[in-house]
């Protein structure tokens, strides 16, 4: 393997493992110093947005604010950073208050699954084999996670599944709404006047400056660990890994998210699964390998 392949698996991981830390240091915030994730989400938009558009306006200058000259495309920004990014945030931070940040995380990953689904339907066209194979495995590694392997209706927290699935229903408009924005205007000023516009909304329903929780040491830790590594930093290096070895394996190896969310909340928070949990979060991680492999074999 050359060098250049190496540093990008590295950077692909390091990003991964970064999301998993943003998820418990969300779950370690509002569970343990009464941070609401309202407020957090406004303090991440805006802060990530600021740096990216920042970022961004260094390397092409003015040339940014073209997107803003078509109106079509503004909404477009607007329903990207809103219902994808916001939505998406918001509903993570919520499911991982009630249910803790190794089962959110692994619910947001039904969204590559809610995506075929969404394709086929839009298109006209049906799964194919790998697809079909990862929508089955999808729903019954959420089933087995929601029901703990108790599949009665009395076993299930509907908060729980409520945020989950809305979280991964985020992520899958997130994936596919702003794709040709993204073709056309670049990564840099969509996502990061994106995030700073449904900053700047959520910002009027929880100010920044309306600071809640418990305020120590740790605190300022778990606010870095979610600002800073688990979006400006995490995004960057995912980024820069995928350019270095592709989509492809990039995808792939950025499932790591939820086992390092996973086994971090379970080091540092206390966290317990059981066995179902764990056969759960199998299977919903195996449809990634399956749908990239087939992608792949394409």
């Amino acid at each position: 393997m050359d060098r250049d392949k190496a540093v990008g698996i590295a950077l692909t991981l390091f990003g991964g493992i970064l999301w998993g830390l943003s998820g418990i240091s969300a779950q370690f915030l509002q569970q343990q110093r009464a941070i609401s994730p309202e407020w957090l989400l406004t303090v991440r938009l805006l802060i990530a947005g600021i740096v990216t558009v920042l970022a961004a306006f260094y390397q092409g200058r003015v040339h940014i604010f073209t997107i803003f000259k078509t109106p079509s495309h503004v909404v477009g920004l607007f329903v990207f950073g809103l219902l994808g990014m916001a939505l998406c945030q918001y509903a993570y931070f919520r499911s991982i208050y009630y249910a803790g940040a190794g089962i959110a995380t692994v619910l947001q990953y039904l969204a590559p699954a809610m995506i075929v689904v969404y394709m086929a339907v839009r298109y006209f066209t049906l799964p194919t084999w790998g697809e079909g194979i990862s929508v089955i495995l999808a729903m019954l590694g959420t089933a087995l996670i929601a029901f703990h392997g108790n599949f009665e209706l009395a076993g299930i927290d509907e908060r729980v599944l409520f945020w989950g699935l809305l979280s991964a229903v985020a992520v899958a408009i997130y994936s596919v709404q702003p794709v040709s924005l993204l073709r056309r205007y670049g990564t840099g000023p969509v996502v990061g006047f994106a995030m700073l516009l449904s900053g700047l909304v959520t910002a009027m329903i929880a100010s920044p400056f309306d600071i809640p929780g418990v305020w120590d040491m740790w605190t300022y830790v778990g606010v870095f660990n979610v600002v800073v590594l688990g979006t400006i930093v995490s995004f960057n290096a995912y980024l820069e890994g995928v350019r270095r070895i592709g989509a492809v394996k990039g995808s792939v190896l950025s499932s790591i998210e939820p086992i390092s969310a996973a086994v971090l909340s379970w080091l540092v928070l206390g966290s317990a699964f059981m066995t179902s949990d764990i056969i759960g979060f199998m299977l919903i991680l195996s449809t990634i390998f399956i749908l990239a492999r087939e992608k792949h074999n394409h």
